[in-house]
């Protein structure tokens, strides 16, 4: 019966009201439906010290769309005018406790912020409980926030498009069930019912009760009922991209990182002619709930060097550091930081002496990336022949996404790769990588030259405990 790391009681915040670097924040927005008006509500009565979020005005207009996030620039503007830095304990609440609060924290959480929590109950239940309101808007002291936009946690409309037609993720839609099946109509006026094809619904009103979010093991057994493995991605959606981050919090409090949100969500997809749209109850799942999972293989090659420079990223310290006889431990320990998303196991069942066999093999090298100190990537080369280099695996740590260097990073390992003067170097990826991953690929000169299918076989968490206990 645990709860969310995400989750603060009103006990806590109470306690911390005035503490400096403790920041509050009423996020409330409502649809039309619900006859509530959170500025209203807010200028009435409020937590002490609050701030007001306005999500209608603090957000991009240019896309026509409801709520699309605003620029890192503009965003931090308007946190730094409400005295809020990044670097603060920050809790955002909303009416009911789980409707649009969860859609600044997962805003702040994008930008860069980390300590944001969501106050559980929500001020309807902090009214309820006779705490202390105040109608005064408080001055707030400006404040500078820093931002650093992580753009993995925001799916565009054309990477949407890619995954409903390769699965590469699961999308999981927050709406309603009526609105999911086609049975209700959309709030928006001229905009499609239905849902997009293989989503899985699981609407955001049921994972709390009573203004308090679902104990994990609840919302476990909801995942599951859902259909929503959590070893995979996931892309959560839903009317207008603010509930979708109720189902965000959710996976992210079950521990579960992969994950982004789809920001133009039905206002988008609906609301166009060219997208495929189904009606009814969710599609029957391709494969059981444990199982090999089904992955289209392409394998590339380039011929020739790459001819584009990238400048090395700026504001970090990154070195690049040729790993020589790497022990086995920490080599799994790339590999599974690396690969954990993208269903990398092959290594990880190796017994001792075959890994040691490959990685001691003079033809094999392991180049590990640092990022302000710390392992954030790695990649591995492996010279076939004299004509041929593989570039066997690649990839970066979770918390280095999004901080611009995937693109340098793969520039440095081709040119590794391309010292070792071959006439070719290929590389493999599938349909459970990064759906990016394809296109980069290409980006920096290889070409598709074969597919093939494969069945890939996630390891067991008994497995992995026997990994952990291993190594």
């Amino acid at each position: 019966m645990g709860k969310s790391r995400f989750v603060v009681s009103a006990d806590w915040v109470e306690s911390q009201l005035g503490v400096p670097g403790f920041r509050i924040v009423d996020a409330s927005w409502y649809l039309p439906a619900q006859k509530r008006n959170g500025a209203a509500e807010y200028a009435e009565g409020h937590i002490p010290g609050a701030v007001f979020f306005d999500q209608d005005a603090i957000a991009d207009h240019s896309t026509g769309l409801p709520h699309s996030l605003p620029s890192p620039e503009f965003f931090a503007e308007t946190m730094g005018k409400l005295g809020i830095s990044e670097r603060d304990v920050i809790v955002v609440y909303d009416g009911p406790g789980f409707f649009s609060a969860p859609r600044l924290w997962w805003m702040l959480r994008a930008m860069g912020a980390e300590k944001v929590y969501v106050l559980d109950g929500g001020l309807d239940g902090w009214k309820r409980d006779g705490r202390q309101l105040e109608s005064e808007l408080p001055e707030p002291e400006p404040a500078v926030f820093t931002p650093k936009f992580r753009g993995r946690r925001v799916t565009t409309f054309e990477e949407m498009r890619g995954i409903v037609d390769n699965r590469t993720a699961q999308v999981v839609d927050a709406r309603g069930g009526g609105r999911f099946t086609g049975e209700e109509a959309e709030p928006r006026a001229g905009m499609r019912s239905g849902h997009m094809p293989g989503a899985r619904s699981l609407p955001a009103a049921s994972l709390s009760e009573g203004g308090h979010l679902k104990d994990l093991d609840t919302l476990k057994a909801m995942m599951d009922e859902a259909g929503i493995d959590l070893s995979r991605p996931v892309v959560t959606s839903c009317g207008s991209g603010v509930t979708a981050a109720v189902v965000t919090l959710a996976l992210e409090s079950l521990g579960h990182t992969n994950n982004s949100l789809y920001d133009g969500s039905w206002s988008e997809w609906g609301g166009r002619t060219d997208t495929p749209v189904v009606t009814g109850p969710a599609e029957t799942l391709d494969r059981p709930a444990h199982g090999p999972i089904k992955a289209h293989v392409t394998q590339l090659e380039m011929t020739a060097p790459p001819r584009q420079s990238l400048p090395m990223p700026v504001n970090l310290h990154t070195a690049i550091i040729v790993a020589k006889d790497i022990p086995l431990h920490y080599y799994r320990y790339l590999y599974r930081q690396v690969g954990k998303r993208w269903h990398w196991y092959k290594r990880l069942r190796m017994p001792d002496d075959e890994l040691e066999a490959i990685l001691r093999n003079e033809r094999v090298s392991v180049t590990v990336l640092y990022v302000n100190g710390a392992p954030a990537g790695f990649f591995e080369l492996n010279k076939l022949s004299d004509e041929v280099v593989e570039l066997s695996y690649f990839g970066l740590f979770e918390h280095a996404l999004g901080l611009g260097i995937g693109k340098w990073f793969l520039l440095q390992a081709l040119y590794s790769a391309w010292q070792m003067n071959p006439k070719k170097v290929i590389v493999s990826t599938n349909t459970l990588d990064h759906p990016r991953a394809l296109p980069l690929y290409q980006m920096m000169g290889f070409a598709p030259v074969g597919t093939s299918e494969a069945w890939i076989e996630p390891m067991s968490d008994a497995e992995l405990l026997a990994l952990a206990k291993r190594d």
